[in-house]
């Protein structure tokens, strides 16, 4: 039977009853969950966003759980109402454990390996929940009906030779009170054998390889054999202690009970490992019975940017203990292609503008810039005579009455005088025309392009400071991408900077031209401010190659108050040529330079 196919049955009896007391033990209300017996998903139930259960009550019989209804119910409950709770709970978690994986050795991140940990994470915080609250209703001497269950469902799993089911098990033991060999067997399997010998690449003699080539040659296959060491050195460096992890487990479900996706990480880094050590050995790990998450749902835009925006996904990852490092070590966050392997069914394209944005989020501020002082109102000064013909506004009645009962003119009658005081400065928002090279020649931004991320940091800070931005991607001849306006929409702003091209490189002078021939210099009080990122191939901005044109990027100068090129930094040969047409150049090269060059182009923008 196909799943989804089986015919679903009324909720009555039983069963209904079941549902009922799993309902007030949780104490929530929910909709009727769906009997569908005979489904075929593999799993006796699942649940689903919006929320969502189904049981299939003869896989449910089959495991052994047909007198345990109430657990059952209760378990798929606690999905809705613990862990994950909402669906971007469970994307945040599932986002946790695949940084666990990176950072423990996984070669990819794959969606079955990442649900997997997702579904063995959750569970542990629901039953243990569920056995919790079982015992405070029916008291300390009664075994809790998700314990029985538990017992049903994972004696046909008891012998399995996966190291971490063995300590998925144990971890029960320990969290429901049962003595050891209660689960799982007294003692772990065997740790797998050390993972077979990578293929090697028939390598051509390199005589025979044209001599033109040969010193490359000779250089990828000394990176090919460091690459062979490392991947040796990491099949050696996973140590996996099954004993001493389930206790450390017990101990994080218990502290991390009402934090799912803080504590998601920490599970990984001690589940993680056995998972790697299981692929690597070729063994195909799993959750025997099947996993009880049927939400597959690509994310969205709109959840992306809600899950990447999470610190708690940015942090550093700890050791086995809990310790975090220093924040740079291997895996502290997963890098944009590994971010699109695990949102492989959502749109690339969003996926990477949700990357950028939250790694630009911590060094965004709001940039302003200095407009025209405002005059200051006078500052009160001291009293001073007034003297009869002085203008009648001017007596304060009250100083007078102070200097005596008798109104004198010209000697008891009071003034007050008033001070200069400084003009008081202003700050006003910047409007930011930003042009971004995405030719063949600069780092793809689904790769990791230090550009997109300044440009990123760049364009959100003057949207924060309530400026305008018009974006302009730009390669080769009529590759330009970009509105002609300038926005305050930080959705166009960021697909703008997240467009590449990857062809040739060629400033669009004409379209600079058209923009700013018809403008004149500006007026006092009127900034404008022009900014350009790319590499050596900007020296067709100044007519390399485009003749035609030469003279329009520093007759452009003229109408702008700043203009500055950002280039990476092996570009040397741009800043002679930008001097003379009177631009500045930064110097850009790794992604951890970007926020720095940022803070340097903010200041450039203020004046």
């Amino acid at each position: 039977m196909t799943p989804g196919a089986a015919t679903s049955i009324p909720l009555i009896g039983d069963a209904r009853a079941a549902w009922d007391r799993a309902l007030a033990l949780w104490g929530v209300h929910m909709h009727d969950a769906e009997l569908r017996p005979g489904a075929g998903q593999g799993a006796p139930a699942w649940f689903t966003f919006p929320p969502s259960i189904t049981v299939d009550t003869e896989r449910v019989r089959e495991l052994g759980g047909a007198g345990e209804l109430e657990s059952v119910f209760a378990h798929e409950l606690g999905h809705h109402v613990l862990a994950p709770s909402t669906r971007i709970d469970a994307l945040k978690i599932r986002h946790q454990l695949a940084r666990a994986l990176v950072a423990s050795g996984a070669e990819s991140v794959r969606d079955d390996d990442v649900a997997l940990l997702s579904n063995l994470w959750t569970d542990l915080l629901v039953n243990t929940r569920v056995g919790l609250l079982q015992r405070r209703r029916d008291g300390e001497g009664a075994e809790p009906g998700i314990v029985r269950l538990g017992r049903a469902l994972y004696r046909p799993s008891r012998e399995s030779s996966s190291r971490l089911w063995w300590l998925y098990l144990r971890t029960y033991e320990l969290l429901w009170n049962l003595p050891p060999g209660a689960l799982a067997t007294p003692d772990p399997p065997a740790a797998p054998p050390a993972a077979t010998a990578r293929a090697r690449i028939t390598e051509v003699p390199l005589e025979k390889i044209p001599e033109r080539f040969r010193e490359k040659e000779v250089a990828l296959r000394a990176a090919r054999r460091e690459a062979e060491r490392v991947a040796a050195e990491l099949d050696g460096a996973i140590t996996t202690h099954p004993v001493l992890d389930a206790d450390l487990l017990a101990g994080i479900v218990r502290a991390f009970a009402a934090d799912p996706v803080g504590g998601a990480l920490r599970f990984g880094v001690l589940a993680a490992p056995y998972l790697v050590e299981e692929r690597r050995s070729g063994g195909a790990a799993g959750v025997p019975g099947g996993a009880c998450a049927a939400d597959d749902a690509p994310a969205t835009a709109g959840e992306l940017g809600r899950v990447l925006g999470d610190p708690r996904l940015h942090g550093a990852i700890p050791d086995r203990a809990g310790r975090a490092d220093d924040g740079t070590g291997r895996g502290q966050r997963l890098d944009v292609a590994r971010t699109l392997e695990l949102y492989a069914a959502s749109d690339p394209d969003a996926v990477v503008a949700a990357w950028y944005r939250a790694q630009a989020a911590p060094w965004v501020r709001p940039v302003t810039q200095r407009i025209p002082a405002r005059p200051a109102s006078d500052l009160p000064g001291p009293l001073e005579k007034w003297e009869s013909g002085d203008d009648l506004s001017d007596l304060d009645w009250a100083a007078t009455l102070q200097a005596g009962a008798d109104v004198v003119p010209g000697v008891t009658t009071r003034r007050r005088s008033w001070l200069d005081d400084d003009p008081e400065p202003q700050e006003g928002s910047v409007e930011l025309d930003l042009y971004i090279d995405s030719s063949g020649s600069m780092a793809r931004p689904r790769t990791g392009s230090p550009a997109v991320l300044a440009g990123m940091i760049l364009a959100l800070s003057v949207l924060r400071g309530g400026g305008r931005v018009r974006v302009t991607s730009f390669s080769g001849p009529g590759q330009v991408a970009g509105g002609d306006g300038f926005v305050r929409d930080p959705a166009r702003v960021v697909g703008d900077l997240a467009e590449y091209f990857g062809g040739s490189t060629s400033f669009p002078l004409d379209l600079l031209q058209r923009r700013y021939a018809p403008l004149a210099p500006p007026r006092d009080g009127e900034r404008r401010h022009l900014v350009v990122l790319s590499d050596d191939g900007l020296t067709s901005m100044f007519g390399d190659g485009n003749e035609p044109f030469a003279g329009v990027a520093a007759a452009t100068r003229g109408k702008l108050t700043t203009g500055t090129l950002v280039v990476l930094a092996w570009a040397r040969r741009i800043e002679p040529l930008a001097r003379e047409a009177g631009y500045d150049t930064l110097y850009l090269e790794r992604m951890d330079d970007a926020p720095r060059v940022c803070a340097r182009l903010a200041e450039v923008l203020h004046g």
